[in-house]
């Protein structure tokens, strides 16, 4: 797989290449254009993406310390391959997390500057949706979701949720379903907010409750190409 035909080369330039690789290649694994059933090298990969090595490898290293890659010894990198199983448990685990933190959150009402700063993410978010621009909208969907966490203070609670929403993502999307998925997402955004300003605790539940079980339905396996050529 060339990654240039896609655009991501553009992605990357100017400093911290490493983050910005890192970045890209996690877009690039969530959208399922990264398959676990292909080895990357460290030499593709900085080829494709139009930097030298050494930032590749940095960042395949942190996606792989993340849980999104396995290394393979001498002949690169693989997406890490879920059972429906470890599915399944990863979602369990962010509903015991993020149910009872927007609870948490609508109790203590945002402030005014937290409000404006999550509402710009949420209308990021909705740009992204209605030009179908999938990457980008998985970043601002993150930030969108890790910001609202970082409203109560607890880092580590807020790093946790991150890494558990990566790993939910290494499935890729179900076919046919990518663009209603990120339009009902964005939207939903705004109806948290609306709730959580309100200090509508049962409807803030209520919201993310359910942003959590469509997005239990929607990533999963999906029917992927079988690819048998290394990328090495």
């Amino acid at each position: 797989m060339d990654l240039r035909q896609i655009g991501a080369s553009s992605l990357v330039s100017g400093p911290s290449l490493r983050e910005q690789a890192r970045q890209v290649i996690r877009g690039l694994i969530i959208t399922g254009q990264m398959q676990p059933d292909q080895l990357y090298s460290v030499p593709r990969l900085a080829i494709d993406l139009g930097v030298s090595a050494t930032p590749v490898r940095e960042a395949l290293l942190d996606l792989a310390r993340e849980g999104l890659l396995e290394p393979v010894r001498n002949r690169g990198f693989r997406v890490v391959s879920l059972s429906p199983g470890e599915l399944n448990d990863i979602f369990a685990i962010r509903a015991l997390l993020e149910v009872p933190v927007v609870a948490e959150i609508a109790r203590a009402r945002l402030t005014p500057a937290q409000t404006e700063h999550l509402r710009e993410l949420a209308e990021a978010t909705k740009r992204a949706a209605d030009d179908g621009n999938l990457i980008e909208f998985l970043e601002t969907d993150r930030q969108f979701h890790i910001g609202l966490i970082a409203t109560l203070g607890n880092k580590p609670l807020a790093d946790l949720v991150e890494t558990l929403r990566d790993r939910v993502r290494l499935h890729g999307f179900k076919n046919g379903s990518t663009r209603e998925h990120i339009a009902q997402s964005a939207s939903e955004h705004f109806q948290l907010l609306d709730a959580l300003s309100k200090q509508d605790e049962a409807g803030a539940i209520a919201v993310m409750r359910r942003h959590l079980e469509r997005s239990r339905h929607v990533w999963g396996e999906g029917d992927r190409k079988p690819h048998t050529e290394d990328q090495t």
